[in-house]
This record gives C-alpha cells, structure tokens and sequence, in this order.
C-alpha cells in the first residue's frame, strides 16, 4: 500500500530528548513498512495536543488523505493523531470517510469496521482525558512553584538571572533596567530613551537594538517590582513598587510615540478639549505667515493664536504652586493616617481572598466541577468584585496623606521646572514634547471655548 508515516512528539517523556525520540519511533515505523511491502511518506513535527491549525503537518497530511494519495495512516500509537477529543473526531471522521486506515505496530485499524471504529473512539477518549489531568497537573505545579517564587517562564528578562534554585537574582544589566525606569519619570520620550540607550551602548537581551515596543514591554513587566504572575515578593525587585507604579502610569496613561510630519507633538497635545461638544482639540500651523492656531472645531468653537493661549496655561499652571504648598501644610493628623491605612490594608485582604476565589473556580472547571455557564457567571461576579476593590482601593491610596503629600510634591517639582525652563514654544527651554509630558503628569485636561461675541475661556482641570 502506499501510506503515510506520522511523527509526532510534544513532550519528552523518556528522558532522551525529542528529536532522539523521533528517531526511534520513525526507526520502528520504517521497518513495519518495509517489512511489509508498503511505500510510504514521513510526516515529521514537533507539537502540542492542541488544535489541528497548530500542527501544519497534520493539516496537511489529511489534505492528501482527502485527495486520495494515501490508503492507510502509520503511527506508534492512536493517540499520536490528537488527544484533543474535538479534533480526533474530526480526523476520525475524515479517516472512516476515505476508507484509509490506522496501522500502528500492534495492529491495523479499519474505521469502517463498528468493532474497529469504537476501540479507537474508546481510546482517543482516554487519550484525550488523560491528557487533561497533565494539563491541570502540570498547570497546578506550575503555579505552586511560582508562589514559591520560582521562574517557570522561560528565560528570564533582561536584569535577571535564574540561579539553581529556579529563582531570580539581579544581575549586572539590573542598572541598565533602573535607567530606562528612572528615564521615563524624569520625563524622557520613548523615542528619545531609545537613542539614548543607543548611544550609549545598551543593547537589547538578545544584543539587538532597542524598538518602541521593547522599552513598553520592560516598563509593564511587574517581574522589576519583585511580583510574578500577581505574587508579590517572590524575589528582589530592581526597582521600588513606586518607581514601576509611576512609570508604568506614565507609559499607560499617554502615548510617547515619535512625532509624524502630520502628528508632531505640541505642549497640550491630548490635553485642550472643546467646551461645548467635548472633543479633543489640536493644532493648525499657517506657512505663510509662520503662526500656530488651535483647531476650529466643528460643533463651531472658534480659532486662537495658540501662543496667547500657551500664555494662559503656563500662568494658570505656575499660579498652582501656592495652592498645593497649602495643601500639603494641611496634610497628616494621625487619626486620619491610621484610618486610611486600617481600611486600605482590609481591601487589600478582600482582593486577595477574591483572587484566590478566581483561582478556584478555574480549578474547579477544569475539573469538570462546574459547568461553563456556571464558570462564566462566578467569574464575572468575581471580576467585577475586584474592579469595584481595586477602584476604592485607588480612590484611598489618593487619599491616603502619606502618599498624597508624595505626590502633591511631586507636582511642586513639575511645577518648578516648567517655571525655569518652559518658553512657550520651544526654543532654548524644554522641548515641546518634554512639556507635553510634564503637563499630563499635572493635568487631565483643558476646557477651551472661545463663543461668538465673546472672551476666550480657558480652563485647567487638574489630577
């Protein structure tokens, strides 16, 4: 006959390493051709029991069983086919439909045959459960290391070393880390910092150069503040929970993306919106006679020259400084301090113990526990019970006095270096990107209407 050889290994089982244990086994299959007269062709992978689209040999093979080139199937046992009890249906069908057989060295399959037809039902079904209980086993272990703080992820970020323990450890790139981190809080672009990192050398784990996405990868990796997967504390951090939770704001709240020919970035880009429709608002440059003006909007919100309007914010802005001094001299009575606290460590312990809720009832459907709909309805209730946690949890952390006057001094900060060094449009002073970074960490928008036969109206919204 002429058949097909299929080869296919996901896991090393034996200790011998995959390829040494394909073959073997294409060893074994060759022979039982050879010996009994059949021609045949090697299909070869390495994959998962995940779906047939993950497995393009397979995908494949039955496209050539469907046309008809082949009269049997050679493979080392039936669950080589699929584990996956959806797919080994579908092969099982495409099999019985083209009268092709299933030779394996213990014996032939005729799918046409009932006897044949259900033991290999019986055994693909067995298949496909037994390789659900390794799945969960092996999804179980795997968050039962992490919680011991083990690195089960592949190689280790950029900064870290896995020691024998399996745990992480900084290593000399950790500076390198700390400098991209403390870049973007002293108000570096994206941009910028990578052809910093480029001067000076820094290259990418791999020994590449750096890209946009590389720099946000790093900055939303909580691995740097010591969490894996959530845990928090499995190892040392590279940088302080408050250094990842400012930067990672930063790069979340507002995109750093280099400036277009039909997109450069001015000091309120993303932050003036029209007073009556609540659009946002840019810019329009006029060549001929070389002047800014912000945008008519088209609910009729009127024009302005944009360097007047600048002058409004900066003044607006700068006038801001003796408001949050004062705010910060009423700060901190201890009642206030030990209440915030008590309450911000009691939501704590809520999502916590709803997490752990989530967990279980992942555990529980993969167990066949519960049925989907009843998966999805706990879930939901669950997610929604921590949004609503982590949103009065946000909301007390404002609140909280310590970290409040933290950040109203960091505002002062701000403040003091768009005093010194902001000209308006950038000329000696900060780059007009560098203000549009130190404007967004201050303020969440700007109202702007200018109506008819009246003054502009301008106002700052502040965080």
């Amino acid at each position: 006959m002429k058949v097909a050889i299929y080869l296919r290994r996901s896991r090393d089982e034996e200790k011998l390493g995959i390829d040494e244990v394909l073959k073997v086994h294409q060893h074994t299959l060759v022979n039982l051709c050879e010996q009994q007269g059949h021609s045949y062709d090697i299909y070869r992978e390495v994959a998962s029991s995940s779906s047939i689209e993950n497995r393009p040999e397979m995908v494949r093979l039955l496209k050539r069983i469907k046309e008809g080139y082949y009269q049997a199937v050679v493979v080392m046992d039936i669950d080589r086919l699929s584990r996956n009890e959806f797919d080994s249906s579908d092969i099982k069908r495409i099999l019985h439909d083209t009268g092709t057989l299933i030779i394996t060295p213990y014996r032939v399959y005729d799918l046409t045959q009932d006897d044949d037809s259900l033991l290999v039902g019986v055994t693909s079904l067995i298949a496909s459960q037994e390789y659900k209980m390794i799945h969960k086993r092996m999804k179980r272990g795997k968050q039962y290391a992490q919680q011991q703080g083990l690195w089960t992820d592949g190689i280790p970020p950029l900064g870290y070393t896995k020691g024998k323990d399996k745990k992480l450890s900084p290593n000399d790139r950790a500076d390198d880390i700390r400098y991209i981190f403390n870049s973007i809080i002293e108000g570096v672009t994206i941009p910028d910092l990578i052809r910093n990192l480029d001067r000076l050398q820094i290259k990418t784990r791999t020994g590449s150069k750096w890209h946009y996405n590389a720099i946000l990868r790093i900055v939303n990796n909580e691995v740097y503040k010591g969490n894996i997967h959530g845990i928090e504390g499995t190892h040392e951090a590279i940088v302080s929970v408050d250094t990842w939770k400012k930067a990672n704001t930063i790069v979340n709240e507002y995109s750093f993306k280099a400036p277009r020919s039909k997109n450069k970035i001015y000091p309120t880009t993303g932050l003036i919106y029209c007073g009556n429709c609540g659009k946002v608002q840019g810019c329009n440059y006029h060549p001929h006679i070389d002047k800014l003006y912000i945008k008519v909007c088209r609910c009729g919100n009127r024009t302005f020259y944009y360097n007047d309007v600048l002058k409004l914010i900066k003044q607006e802005v700068l006038s801001q400084k003796e408001t949050i001094l004062t705010a910060i001299s009423s700060l901190d009575t201890e009642s206030e301090v030990d209440n915030t606290r008590h309450r911000i460590e009691l939501i704590t312990k809520a999502m916590k113990k709803a997490e752990k809720a989530l967990d279980k009832i992942q555990i529980q459907f993969e167990e066949d526990d519960i049925t989907l709909p009843q998966y999805r309805e706990r879930k939901a209730m669950r997610n929604e019970e921590l949004e609503i946690l982590r949103a009065e949890l946000d909301q007390l952390k404002k609140e909280d006095p310590s970290d409040k006057r933290k950040t109203l001094e960091d505002y002062i900060r701000i403040i003091d270096e768009l005093s010194d060094e902001w000209e308006l449009l950038e000329s000696n002073g900060l780059s007009n990107e560098e203000v549009n970074r130190k404007l967004h960490s201050l303020i969440s928008g700007i109202v702007w209407r200018y109506p008819k036969n009246g003054e502009p109206i301008l106002r700052v919204i502040y965080k």
